[in-house]
């Protein structure tokens, strides 16, 4: 496995996270509230903004659901991988870098000793070259 298959678990949430927040304003802009009735004719000319904004909706909701099983899909993959590493310590740093996203200086400094953020990072670096 390559260090971006590694990542795609952080741009797959980045989008997913983009995508609601698009989704979330498709929303605001429909005004999705209890329309008031009247028995008044409509003005010539006044559009169906829910109308238009419906496909608009559904698409953006399918775009997020797609992506949210592909998130699923390539973290289980993933965890397949971890599970194959025999090295607690190696195992240990890909966890916390891949899974839990964390950043390569707090995982030198949880392990501490003599840990730093480039010996934690190229201990997994040379794993991955030596695992392909």
């Amino acid at each position: 496995m390559k260090v971006y298959e590694l990542q795609q678990l952080v741009y797959l949430e980045k989008l997913i996270q983009c995508e609601q927040e698009r989704l979330d304003d498709l929303y605001e802009q429909a005004g999705l509230h209890s329309p008031g009735f009247s028995d008044m004719p409509k003005a010539p000319g006044v559009r169906d903004k829910i109308g238009e904004l419906v496909p608009k909706i559904v698409d953006q909701d399918a775009e997020i659901k797609a992506n949210i099983r592909k998130y699923t899909d390539t973290r289980e993959r993933i965890l397949r991988f971890i599970n194959h590493i025999q090295n607690p310590r190696v195992k240990l740093i890909v966890i916390k870098r891949f899974i839990n996203q964390q950043s390569w200086q707090d995982i030198a400094g949880e392990l501490g000793g003599k840990e730093t953020e480039y010996t934690v990072k190229q201990c997994v670096y040379r794993y991955l070259e030596t695992a392909n």
